[in-house]
């Protein structure tokens, strides 16, 4: 378990290159689930939360801890918990999964 000073120090290593990928297009993966999406960050003192948009899934979020959270200048994941988050598609071999785009945009939390 790492210490107030730890957290502190990972936080102040990689906060602004999270909040780089703010607005952008990112690859989330998790189990079989694999699509990409829009990301909003929120971070704070607790870690990390992420809402993602894309027209494969509906609207969800995601967050870690910054205990848990594994950084990299590509992307991010959140061990314990199965989720990735990478600029590049994670697993090519495995395509878009769910492959059918939502076509009810209302599925994405807009109001008609």
């Amino acid at each position: 378990m790492m210490n107030e000073m730890e957290i502190r120090e990972k936080r102040e290593e990689f906060e602004s290159l999270i909040q780089s990928w703010n607005g952008t297009k990112m690859w989330f993966q998790e189990r079989r689930l694999q699509f990409p999406g829009i990301v909003q960050i929120i971070t704070d003192d607790w870690g990390v939360s992420i809402t993602i948009t894309s027209e494969y899934f509906r609207k969800f979020s995601v967050s870690g801890c910054w205990e848990i959270l594994r950084v990299s200048s590509s992307g991010m994941s959140g061990l314990y918990v199965g989720w990735t988050l990478n600029k590049q598609i994670i697993y090519p071999e495995l395509g878009i999964f769910p492959a059918n785009k939502i076509v009810d945009t209302r599925c994405h939390g807009e109001e008609e």
